[in-house]
């Protein structure tokens, strides 16, 4: 400002001069505090504040820690030093292991900071006792991942389901609210209650075998802690190859079927909700004007009802993906324990990360594991958001 005037006084004339020298300079005026607003800005953060606080520490801090220890030999429940780098970062020396007639701390080698990593795609396994007499290993991570893909297989039944639902409770009929909350109904109800009354259904003398006379199929051998049926002891046939022999693939797949229908008879309540919403949002002028123009009910559906439908649908698909990808509770629930045949992944990442050896089991390996998931749910879920992009373009 004072170059300014020092510029202008020095071209004006000097009665212009002196005037602009002796003119007030202006000051910013302070912006006045709005204390309302003040208040308002601190109740909103206080009451952010858990969630944010909860959402670092439980999420991003806990996966950094989760990344640092997948790289140690860390085990729960000893109060030592578990790991120590040697020279290289390669070099691993566990001293957690103490010997029981001497009282000393015997120390042994794992290899290199990715065992863990590597563990999971080079550890086989036997899925069960015929897979052990014939001595046929599969891979362990590939196992559990397969458990935990196949229920996948449910979403997509549970979308069709879900959307004919809603469609049917959307029109103008007697009783639709009634209906909604029948459907609801399972959504909210406890798991555990659900759990028991389908391995009810299922069992051997169950409702199930009993209304379509299939007697002879046990769906849900390992809540017993039986081994399984094969398709040659199942069909009375005599095949070669593991797929024949092993209860894995005879078994396995039926006990896995049992939990897809119950999954999809639990989540359909919240799905046809979210549908109906969805349908309510379905521009009613287009449809009237679609259907003087003569088009009918089934092409009025798929050219404009879906398409307004579609982000209730992508945000089903998406959420439904990540979620299913982390069963862990139902199979568990539904067979008594961890088995090869129905847990899904998340139950090897638990087995490793807290109860084996003992009950104080490898952290590092856990988070190994839980890792890998996590960056496999992160490239599907972006590879979901790539396809969303490039329809929306």
């Amino acid at each position: 400002m004072e170059e300014n005037l020092t510029a202008v006084t020095d071209t004006a004339p000097p009665q212009e001069a002196e005037a602009v020298a002796a003119a007030p300079v202006l000051q910013t005026p302070k912006r006045r505090i709005n204390r309302q607003k003040l208040q308002d800005n601190i109740w909103g953060w206080a009451f952010c504040l858990p969630l944010i606080v909860g959402t670092i520490w439980f999420t991003y801090i806990a996966f950094v820690m989760s990344v640092l220890l997948s790289f140690t030999s860390y085990r729960i429940g000893n109060a030592t030093p578990l790991l120590e780098v040697i020279g290289r970062l390669d070099e691993f020396i566990i001293k957690e292991m103490t010997s029981p007639s001497t009282g000393e701390i015997m120390t042994s080698t794992i290899g290199g900071a990715w065992h863990w990593y590597r563990e999971l795609f080079t550890k086989q396994i036997f899925t069960d006792q015929y897979a052990q007499a014939l001595g046929v290993q599969m891979n362990e991570g590939g196992v559990y991942f397969f458990n935990t893909v196949f229920y996948l297989i449910g979403i997509p039944i549970g979308m069709v389901l879900a959307v004919f639902f809603a469609v049917c409770m959307s029109r103008d009929i007697k009783g639709g609210n009634f209906f909604r909350v029948i459907y609801y109904v399972p959504s909210v109800a406890s798991s555990i209650a659900i759990v028991y009354t389908f391995r009810i259904l299922f069992k051997q003398e169950g409702v199930f075998n009993q209304l379509f006379n299939i007697e002879n199929i046990d769906w849900l051998p390992y809540m017993s802690g039986g081994t399984g049926d094969t398709w040659n002891t199942l069909l009375g046939v005599n095949g070669t190859g593991a797929f024949m022999s092993t209860a894995y693939w005879c078994q396995g797949l039926l006990a896995k079927c049992v939990v897809i229908i119950m999954n999809v008879w639990k989540g359909l309540g919240g799905t046809v909700i979210l549908y109906i919403a969805g349908l309510s949002g379905v521009n009613a002028s287009t449809k009237e004007a679609a259907e003087i123009d003569g088009a009918n009910g089934w092409r009025i559906f798929w050219k404009i009802t879906m398409p307004d439908l579609y982000p209730v649908i992508f945000y089903n698909i998406v959420t439904s993906v990540i979620g299913g990808l982390q069963i862990y509770a139902e199979p568990e629930l539904l067979t008594n324990g961890m088995n090869a045949a129905t847990s899904g992944y998340v139950s090897l990442i638990y087995m490793y990360g807290t109860t084996s050896t003992g009950g104080d089991g490898y952290a590092g390996q856990g988070s190994a594991y839980a890792i890998i998931l996590a960056l496999i749910i992160f490239a599907i879920t972006l590879f979901q958001f790539w396809l969303d992009s490039r329809k929306s373009d």
